[in-house]
């Protein structure tokens, strides 16, 4: 007996099992066939996460190998990553972090009906990379504390850090930084069939205390008052395709989506999906956490010098320096692509001033 499956479109990525019933001279018996996996499917032009260009799949759902951006805007480095989504085993502790993160978005995983929505999906994967939660997969050190655990900076790919956390329990591996924690998530998106890449970009506060504005504080010395940098060098971030139906889009486009927590004024979380489009026009109330990624991308700097009589005195501002670099891996090269402007239009046009 030969037996092909159909699918719908919107049916629930996760494993099945097939079961045939036989009933033969008044008996009946059940024999299991096997099971499979359903996923997104980025060939499908009917699936949320449809992306017709042939070469754009092969890069951000088939390729195993990706690079990291790292250093300053004027001097950037990398280095390989190899994200694995095809490893062997990898494809189940995917859907394990789904079962582990069901109850953040919705409470219960009993009726599984979020599964099907690349938008819920992502924000559980997300959510599941670095929150606070006990099930977490990976740590970041505090105060630069990494004696308990790995280096954040030692890790080369995702696959051993999956497994890790799989293996042990579903416990956070200890320990990454940005650049793993997107890493990861790409890994795990790419392995459910949702394009995904890794975005660096240069000068990135890590609170956003006033909102378009970071101030810091030095001594005559340089010393800085405020106990630690306010403006990181890099950060690193997820971008997702998909279509956000929630929003009445019926295309896809690349959705921002950032694992590591930051500080947002109603404490640490991580945040997105943000429809990156939203963010270059400034359309704060349309999505989740747009505010948060607009402010850091388009924030400004102050510096100011604290004199003896408590007074302080602006010495520096750059009204343009957050966001300075936004890149990614190019597609099909090594080279990386500036994508700057996807996020924000260009310093002195007239749309930075509407």
């Amino acid at each position: 007996i030969n037996i092909s499956v159909f699918l719908p479109s919107n049916a629930c990525i996760g494993r099945y099992i097939l079961n045939m019933q036989i009933t033969s001279c008044g008996h009946t018996y059940q024999r299991c066939l096997g099971d499979f996996y359903v996923l997104f499917n980025p060939w499908c032009a009917d699936d949320p996460v449809y992306m017709d260009n042939q070469a754009h799949r092969e890069e951000y759902v088939l390729n195993e190998h990706g690079i990291l951006y790292e250093g300053v805007h004027k001097h950037i480095t990398s280095r390989p990553w190899h994200f694995g989504q095809f490893e062997d085993g990898i494809l189940d502790i995917c859907l394990k972090i789904l079962d582990m993160g069901a109850s953040y978005h919705h409470g219960s995983d009993r009726d599984h009906c979020w599964r099907n929505d690349p938008v819920h999906v992502s924000m559980v994967v997300n959510h599941m990379i670095s929150s606070h939660t006990t099930n977490s997969i990976m740590k970041i050190p505090e105060n630069n504390d990494y004696l308990k655990g790995t280096k954040p900076f030692s890790w080369n790919g995702s696959v051993p850090i999956l497994q890790q956390w799989y293996n042990g329990r579903c416990r956070p591996v200890r320990y990454g930084y940005c650049g793993s924690l997107a890493s990861v998530m790409c890994t795990v998106m790419r392995c459910l069939g949702i394009p995904s890449r890794v975005v660096t970009s240069f000068c990135f506060p890590s609170s956003v205390e006033n909102p378009l504005g970071v101030n810091e504080i030095f001594d005559c010395t340089g010393k800085n008052l405020c106990g630690k940098d306010k403006i990181w060098r890099y950060h690193c971030w997820n971008e997702s395709w998909m279509a956000r139906r929630d929003l009445n889009q019926c295309c896809g486009d690349w959705q921002c989506l950032d694992p590591t927590p930051l500080e947002t004024g109603r404490g640490s979380s991580c945040s997105g999906p943000t429809w990156v489009r939203s963010i270059r026009e400034g359309e704060l109330d349309l999505d989740y956490d747009g505010q948060h990624m607009f402010s850091r991308v388009n924030s400004n700097y102050v510096g100011w010098l604290s004199q003896n009589n408590a007074k302080k005195i602006k010495f520096f501002c750059d009204a343009w320096p957050c966001g300075k670099h936004l890149i990614t891996k190019s597609v099909g090269s090594e080279q990386f692509e500036d994508i700057t402007g996807s996020y924000k239009y260009e310093l002195g046009t007239m749309k930075t001033h509407e």
